[in-house]
């Protein structure tokens, strides 16, 4: 466990951390926030199956691991997996803000406005109301969890400069997150303002330049202007850090590799 939070903290491989991960799950499968680790090195390794099924296993492991369930909820989205997505963050909301379920009791199938409802009530708690405070929350006018609960939510409806001003909001608390980076990226490209999307993009690998699906979506935003060599350079970037060094090959060079498909897809 230490030696892939040690990958990860000096900017070491995704794939190699994820490998570091799977061996502490193999000799502990009950460990949760293990779990945890290797679903959202997946995540940013664009590949979202395998991260899926590594959070599911975090919660199932420990139902009340709010950041698994999150990142869950995230997962499930990117996989047009709606309904799943709904169902994950309403679980989120029970165990954070409960008082919001008791006061919007669901008595139909779930839906995007009830959960929306719900997260603009507890937006409207505020940080101080929270079940599981941290020590920055007291001090803060929102929670910036709960707004990037919002930003997943109207993304989902396609409402994204709502999402847009939900992921400000949340990058204003944590700007160093580069995953709320990418999530901003993400948005404002699917909303075709691509020019401000590479911006946001940069600043995540900035931060994380080991960001696999981040590179791989600043590829995309390139493509989308016309910017096709510089396209190809982030694709190959982004297969490159799928290499693993381990072992020996038949040449005798340390090698290995492990290819997300949709990079190589939209590569070819």
């Amino acid at each position: 466990y230490e030696e892939g939070l040690k990958l990860l903290e000096t900017g070491g491989s995704l794939s190699t951390a994820a490998l570091a991960f799977e061996a502490v799950v193999q000799k502990d499968p009950k460990n949760s926030e293990a779990w945890l680790r290797l679903g959202n090195i997946q995540a940013e390794n664009e590949k979202e199956r395998p991260a899926i099924a590594a959070l599911q296993r975090a919660v199932r492991e420990n139902p009340e691991n709010l950041e698994a369930l999150m990142s869950l909820a995230i997962s499930y989205t990117n996989e047009a997996m709606n309904l799943e997505a709904y169902s994950t963050l309403e679980r989120w909301i029970k165990i954070q803000y409960p008082q919001v379920i008791k006061n919007n009791i669901r008595r139909t199938q779930i839906s995007h406005d009830h959960i929306i409802s719900l997260f603009l009530e507890a937006a409207r708690l505020g940080p101080s109301e929270a079940v599981h405070k941290s020590p920055e929350s007291e001090a803060l006018a929102f929670d910036p969890d709960v707004q990037s609960g919002l930003g997943v939510l109207f993304f989902n409806n396609f409402d994204y400069d709502k999402a847009v001003d939900c992921f400000k909001a949340a990058l204003s608390v944590r700007p160093n997150d580069y995953l709320l980076w990418n999530r901003l990226g993400a948005t404002l490209a699917n909303s075709g303002r691509c020019e401000e999307a590479s911006n946001a993009y940069y600043q995540a690998l900035e931060l994380k330049p080991t960001f696999v699906r981040c590179r791989y979506n600043l590829g995309i935003a390139c493509m989308n202007i016309g910017c096709y060599k510089e396209a190809v350079e982030h694709f190959l970037g982004a297969l490159s850090m799928h290499i693993i060094r381990y072992g020996k090959d038949g040449k005798g060079d340390d090698a290995g590799i492990n290819i997300s498909d949709s990079i190589w897809e939209t590569l070819r």
